[in-house]
């Protein structure tokens, strides 16, 4: 019984106690949190594009215009008002190594509104400064909102950024499966094979920084070519084509063209590649799916594996040990290639300056991702990098250390055009005079591509005020910008006119009236009229005289409708006044050019997107008397191509008429051939007769000095080997872009550099060697660092 009793003590025991699965005492942290008085905004940290998942992966270029993002949420009412977005960069001095601090020229303006309690993300685009003298370590970005009527304002914070060096680039991968590139983040192509033993400068080096963006909504990519500059390849995966807006489309198009290089990988992502306004750059348009050929991918593995690969036949046994994967099946494009000995399963086809890469089969594919050649064939193949090699080196006190070298180019250090292929030649071009002594502007030339200038902190194809066209364009500028001074024939003229119309006129005409009083009343009269007439000749305003005075750079590549048009414009105006510089569409940027004692820091200019159907430079001053010059870039639809075609012809199929056009070829035996074309009409074909020429004659009496500069861009000095081009120039300004107020005097040529024919690509080389080729190094050289710290240790 006691027993029974204990028990039925314990049974109720629960209902005394309580469970707590029904009490709902209150929570002293949660209560706090309630009672927390609510912020007006809340933000989120800001984004730069190309945005990866990992907010860590992400990164800025200096000296590269950017696409970022600043989500806010108003959390009490429904808010309107700007967004102010400023961009920053420290560095660390080099003689004293304390950091410094640099602000971006020009800060972002966009307008904002914010429903209440919705979290909404706003766009935008900044130019990342490049810091002062010394190591680069990080790029901040801030923003600001500024509510109508300027009565309340939200400070979002200050966000670093790491930085990419200047020959580190982009790597972005479009894909729903971002567990499959985890191999990438640690190839040695990505970032050079680092020794623990070395302490080089070298090892701290990287070639791409891998980018794989959320897919979950709208992808952190630019839609202007403008911002991706700073990206070399892009990988397609199994991503969707209707995850990119058109307009992102059309920027990768236009990327393409201008360098970059496009991989697609596989059947997915063909299939979604052909599905979208890219299709034209395929290689091999799809029919379907087939099985992949044993035979053709054991070929690959043979001739693709570096010598010393012992694991190329596990590869093939996995490899044949499986049935059905899958391939690609399709037709060639007429201009693709098969990359040798790979079986014709990858394909390749040049595009514009760029390249597109086309395997017929997924590679993180299992019978490639374990195989030991498989970074140097990604190195070659798909990227087509220099071979690398594998050398045991010494330091200062004679430790051994193992370090990656480039053979071909005897060279340790990896270089920005190694890594990428984007050019646009009013940035990167080294304008060289086909003349003994003349090393055009350009300080620093490239090791690998001695034609693309190179900047240590921006790499290639950085905003450029200082590289070879632009510096010809601010030299010409500086002699033809400013008031025209009327002649003197126009003065004694107009004083005749004046004298003629006052006196026997206005005499004559008021006597036979027989109103010759009215003749003194009309003198005041004609004595206005004739002050307008002369005003209009001499095309001033009366105490308000401006002028405008553009040079402009066209490039295009062949067979294709867009161009890039570069643009410097010098401002002159006699009394001081702000002007606006506005685009038509969105691909354009623009930034003043410093110098002459202006500081940016004092300068009212900002970048406004959102106020017009494209940017804005606003708020640009102009002092009294003064010249102000402003770069501004752009992409444009020029209406066709520029080409060659099957029988020889030059083919304008633009909507401009050129001038003094000529088409330049460089052979490549180093011979130079010229045809003088002269006058050709948009939509016209015209026929070449190529003579032989070592420099092309440019008349000294073109239009607004452009000889000087269209000197430069036909030099052969300046022409790769086996490249082609046609050099001419459009009368007046293109349209696209507006300046205001408007000037009274305006004077502008746009010289054209059309691409005809691109020099031949290198031919993909494998890796000389292997890591594993080293392991009685690396064992030898741990043991002797475990030797040292045993010594250490038996010493003390």
């Amino acid at each position: 019984m006691p027993r029974v009793s204990f028990l039925l003590a314990l049974f109720c025991l629960p209902f005394v106690i309580g469970c707590e699965g029904c009490r709902r005492d209150s929570d002293p942290q949660a209560e706090d949190e309630k009672e927390a008085p609510l912020e007006d905004f809340s933000a989120r940290n800001p984004q730069v594009f190309p945005g990866d998942a990992n907010p860590v992966a992400g990164g800025v270029k200096p000296g590269h215009w950017m696409t970022a993002s600043q989500s806010l949420k108003s959390n009490k009412t429904d808010a309107r008002g700007e967004l102010l977005s400023r961009a920053s960069a420290t560095a660390s001095s080099f003689n004293t190594g304390e950091e410094e601090s640099t602000q971006g020229d020009i800060p972002t303006l966009r307008p904002v509104v914010l429903p209440k309690g919705q979290s909404r993300r706003f766009d935008f685009r900044i130019l990342a400064p490049i810091a002062g003298r010394g190591d680069q370590k990080r790029s901040f970005l801030s923003s600001r909102f500024v509510s109508t009527g300027r009565t309340v304002f939200f400070d979002t914070g200050r966000q670093p950024f790491n930085v990419l060096a200047g020959e580190e680039f982009f790597f972005v991968v479009l894909t729903n499966r971002p567990e499959r590139f985890a191999k990438f983040q640690v190839s040695d192509w990505v970032r050079p094979y680092r020794d623990e033993l070395s302490f080089t400068e070298n090892n701290k080096k990287a070639n791409y920084r891998i980018v794989i963006p959320r897919t979950d909504d709208l992808l952190p990519l630019s839609e202007t070519m403008l911002d991706w500059t700073s990206t070399a390849v892009v990988l397609w995966d199994d991503l969707s084509p209707d995850a990119l807006t058109p307009q992102q489309q059309t920027a990768i198009a236009d990327w393409v063209r201008f360098g970059g290089q496009l991989i697609v990988n596989g059947a997915e992502a063909t299939d979604a590649v052909s599905k979208s306004s890219l299709a034209d750059l395929l290689p091999l348009v799809p029919t379907g799916n087939i099985e992949l050929n044993p035979d053709s991918a054991t070929e690959l593995l043979n001739r693709w594996a570096v010598e010393t690969d012992s694991s190329t036949d596990q590869q093939i046994a996995l490899l044949r040990s499986q049935s059905g994967r899958v391939a690609v099946d399709g037709r060639a494009a007429s201009d693709a290639e098969a990359l040798p000995d790979t079986g014709n399963l990858v394909l390749t086809r040049r595009i514009g300056g760029g390249r597109v890469v086309q395997p017929r089969f997924d590679v993180t594919s299992d019978w490639l991702v374990n195989w030991q050649s498989y970074d140097s064939f990604i190195n070659s193949a798909l990227l087509l990098r220099p071979r690398r090699q594998l050398v045991e080196s010494q330091d200062a006190e004679e430790s051994a250390f193992l370090q990656q070298v480039y053979p071909d180019l005897k060279s340790i250090a990896s270089d920005p055009a190694i890594n990428s292929r984007f050019r646009i030649a009013a940035r990167d071009a080294v304008l060289r005079l086909n003349t003994p002594g003349d090393n055009a502007v350009s300080a620093a030339l490239s090791r690998f591509d001695p034609l693309t200038y190179v900047n240590s902190s921006s790499g290639i194809s950085g905003w450029n005020d200082d590289s070879d066209a632009i510096a010809v364009c601010r030299q010409i500028l500086r002699s033809e910008s400013g008031i025209e001074i009327p002649k003197s024939s126009l003065v004694v003229r107009s004083l005749g006119y004046y004298l003629l119309i006052l006196v026997p006129i206005n005499y004559l005409l008021f006597r036979l009236l027989g109103r010759l009083e009215f003749a003194w009343l009309a003198v005041p009269v004609i004595a206005i009229g004739g002050a307008i007439w002369v005003a209009r000749a001499a095309r001033l305003d009366i105490g308000f005289a401006r002028s405008q005075t553009e040079i402009a750079l066209l490039e295009m590549h062949p067979d294709y409708h867009r161009g890039h048009l570069s643009r410097v414009v010098a401002i002159y105006n006699s009394l001081s006044d702000s002007y606006d510089v506005e685009f038509k569409t969105l691909d354009g940027a623009a930034s003043p050019i410093w110098g002459g004692g202006s500081d940016p820091n004092r300068d009212g200019a900002v970048f406004r997107m959102g106020f017009a159907e494209g940017p804005v430079l606003a708020g640009l001053a102009v002092g009294s008397n003064q010249v102000r010059m402003v770069h501004a870039e752009q992409m444009l639809d020029v209406g066709g191509p520029i080409r060659v075609d099957t029988n020889g012809q030059l083919v304008n199929q633009s909507e401009f008429d050129l001038f003094d056009a000529m088409v330049i070829e460089r052979t490549l035996d180093d011979k130079v051939r010229v045809a003088l074309v002269g006058i050709c009409d948009g939509g016209s074909a015209s026929s070449l007769r190529f003579q032989d020429m070592s420099t092309p004659e440019i008349p000294d009496d073109l239009p607004m000095q452009t000889a000087v500069l269209l000197r430069r861009l036909a030099s052969p000095g300046a022409m790769a080997k086996g490249s082609m081009r046609l050099v001419g120039r459009i009368e007046g300004s293109v349209p696209g872009m507006s300046i205001t107020p408007d000037a009274n005097q305006s004077s502008a040529q746009t010289l054209v550099l059309a691409h005809l024919k691109h020099a031949p690509l290198p031919e993909p080389r494998i890796d000389v060697n292997l890591i594993g080729d080293f392991r009685d190094v690396l064992k030898d050289s741990a043991e002797d660092a475990d030797g040292d710290v045993n010594d250490d240790e038996r010493a003390r």
